[in-house]
């Protein structure tokens, strides 16, 4: 059950992606600004407090905290990943780092084992996720993804970790106000600040709705996402990362024709093609 909510939620934030990549590229070009108005928008787990939300012991606390935090960090680099390169290039080659960093950390952290078969699947799903990206590599873009795919292994990890020791109500309140509070460090420095002041200003008020509602459709794909790592495998939720990559592939193939300014053409179906198999027989695998 947990594997259909999870690859529900990648379709979830494909979408989510490809309206990043438009506003990015157009109406609210500060990848900084971007991602605190996206935290602050996160703001909706205040209304989780009267479902049961309670204050942990102060080191699974910081754990909770932690994990938004480093999400943060990873949702920047993020953003300017995909201000810079296409979406269906950005998006896969971050979550291989991701994927990798998580079976890292888990084996670490969480002391997780895998059986042969899983093992295999998870090698699948990382191979597909490789072979979806077609980044033009330079210093810039390698460090903005090795920084995203850190970022959001940690947090995979310490949210499932934090999940362990707590209920899903709290998991999901923490981690959130993590972020939220990570998120208002960035108008310590004054350029930062002055940054994320002046973009609002900026932005037309069709920008402004257009981010409000793709942070409403990403906080429902997270939601999703979450429960299905409460009750499931952290290492293989993230890997199933590459179902995302398929979509968002697909939509920006739609897309391209009526927005070659935002969008790139796709001229390698066919190694994609081939990153869709990895995928699929990874996927297979799970169920052996």
């Amino acid at each position: 059950f947990w594997l259909y909510l999870a690859i529900f939620a990648y379709f979830l934030e494909a979408v989510v992606f490809a309206i990043d990549k438009f506003l990015l590229t157009s109406d609210v070009p500060s990848s900084i600004s971007y991602a605190f108005y996206a935290a602050i928008l996160s703001s909706f787990a205040l209304l989780l407090i009267p479902f049961g939300v309670t204050v942990p012991d102060l080191s699974i606390l910081l754990v909770g905290l932690g994990s938004g935090a480093s999400f943060f960090i990873g949702l920047i680099f993020l953003y300017r990943s995909i201000k810079i390169i296409d979406i269906s290039e950005a998006t896969p080659a971050i979550g291989a780092i991701s994927a990798i960093s998580t079976l890292g950390f888990s084996f670490l952290i969480l002391h997780e084992s895998f059986s042969i078969h899983e093992v295999f699947a998870f090698t699948f799903l990382v191979i597909g996720t490789m072979f979806m990206a077609y980044v033009h590599l330079n210093n810039r873009v390698l460090r903005n993804m090795i920084m995203a795919g850190i970022g959001f292994g940690i947090s995979f990890v310490t949210l499932k970790y934090f999940f362990v020791n707590t209920d899903f109500i709290n998991g999901v309140f923490w981690s959130i106000i993590g972020m939220i509070a990570s998120s208002f460090l960035l108008l310590i420095p004054s350029k930062s600040r002055k940054e994320i002041l002046t973009s609002l200003n900026k932005a037309p008020g069709k920008a402004r709705f257009s981010f409000i509602f793709n942070k409403i459709l990403s906080a429902v794909a997270f939601i999703i996402l979450y429960y299905s790592i409460k009750i499931g495998d952290v290492v293989f939720v993230n890997a199933l990362q590459g179902f995302q990559y398929v979509f968002t592939l697909l939509i920006s193939l739609v897309l391209a024709s009526r927005f070659p300014k935002f969008f790139e053409r796709e001229h390698s179906l066919m190694r994609k093609s081939i990153a869709i198999c990895f995928i699929v027989a990874g996927f297979f695998l799970l169920f052996i």
